[in-house]
């Protein structure tokens, strides 16, 4: 066998020679197997124009299709200068990204001008997202809050007339004038329970118990529309203090009918506040719903400032989408309108 191989030979049986996985080693000029000779395929050969298409498959050539290349196209614009700068903490910066990327799909901008007006668009819908946001905590503030205001308004009036019963004696008609306030009402009620469980236990005692029915009711000088339990006190009381004789004598009752009937008088008042306690929360229930459906809409100046600001969103939105039209049809050789600039003066 010669030990020279024929290249021309070679080249007629095609791409596979020897030294390839596909042929094996290559022979000795003895013809036995011996060292691997690598043999790389001339240029221009059939066998060289076979392996370049391989190679070049195994190489990224980006994307192909239409749409594929409509995308790749704007990958530059899905991380602009604004989305850093609107994005502030505790906003999510995937839900901006999210925005711009429809717009982008929606509005197919190409070059850098293109790609700022419709960044500027994101910016100008998130940031009217955020006012929306700000004006949901305006009527929130003024309304969840609403019950715990009132509370506390109510707290500190009666901290004002309850921490000076003593003082409210002559001048004051007493705590049942402002039974309104529901820590007025609750103390007129803890009186009147001390008043009926020390009768109860010790029996009727004028100068021991007017202290509590003035508190109440004011004192003797303050004249009331209908008697109320202070001065029927007083006059089951000198009942009870007629001597036994006269008493029987005149028809009056017994010190003990007497006492009988001022704790049913006690108790009685006791029902009707409980009573108007609960008429009043019912009353105040409804009056709250109102108060909350009426704060629905945010109190002057704050809703100027909401109105203001919305309105200044709206002119830049529709100035930037115009601008961007615009330059979109000078870029497609389409007409483009006349500006339409109006001044108002006043």
């Amino acid at each position: 066998m010669s030990a020279q191989i024929n290249r021309g030979k070679a080249d007629e049986a095609g791409p596979l020679r020897a030294g390839t996985p596909e042929n094996g080693p290559a022979l000795s000029p003895s013809g036995k197997s011996g060292c691997l000779a690598i043999v790389r395929p001339a240029e221009g050969s059939k066998a060289d124009s076979a392996v370049k298409p391989k190679l070049a498959s195994k190489r990224a050539t980006g994307p192909r299709t239409p749409s594929g290349k409509e995308r790749s196209k704007r990958n530059a614009l899905k991380h602009g200068i604004f989305s850093q700068a609107v994005v502030l903490k505790g906003e999510s910066q995937a839900e901006f990204q999210s925005l711009l990327e429809r717009l982008l799909d929606e509005l197919q901008p190409e070059g850098a001008l293109e790609g700022l007006l419709v960044e500027k668009l994101a910016t100008l819908n998130w940031r009217y997202h955020r006012l929306l946001i700000a004006e949901r905590a305006e009527i929130q503030e003024s309304t969840e809050f609403l019950e715990c205001d009132k509370e506390n308004q109510q707290n500190e009036e009666a901290e004002k007339f309850v921490g000076r019963e003593a003082d409210l004696f002559d001048t004051h008609p007493g705590l049942i004038s402002l039974i309104h306030n529901p820590a007025v009402l609750d103390r007129c009620l803890e009186l009147l329970t001390e008043l009926r469980e020390v009768v109860e236990k010790h029996g009727l005692n004028h100068e021991r118990d007017e202290g509590i029915l003035e508190k109440i009711y004011g004192g003797s000088d303050v004249n009331h529309l209908h008697d109320d339990l202070r001065q029927q006190y007083t006059e089951w009381f000198e009942t009870s203090e007629v001597p036994t004789e006269q008493a029987q004598q005149l028809g009056y009752a017994t010190p003990e009918k007497c006492k009988q009937c001022v704790l049913l008088l006690i108790g009685l008042e006791i029902d009707y506040l409980k009573g108007f306690r609960k008429h009043r929360d019912t009353i105040e229930a409804n009056r709250m719903k109102l108060e909350k459906l009426r704060r629905n809409v945010p109190e002057s100046p704050k809703l100027d400032r909401l109105l203001r600001y919305e309105a200044s969103l709206e002119r830049a939105f529709d100035r930037t989408l115009t601008q961007l039209e615009r330059w979109q049809r000078m870029r497609r050789g389409q007409p483009v309108p006349p500006l339409l600039k109006v001044e108002l003066s006043s």
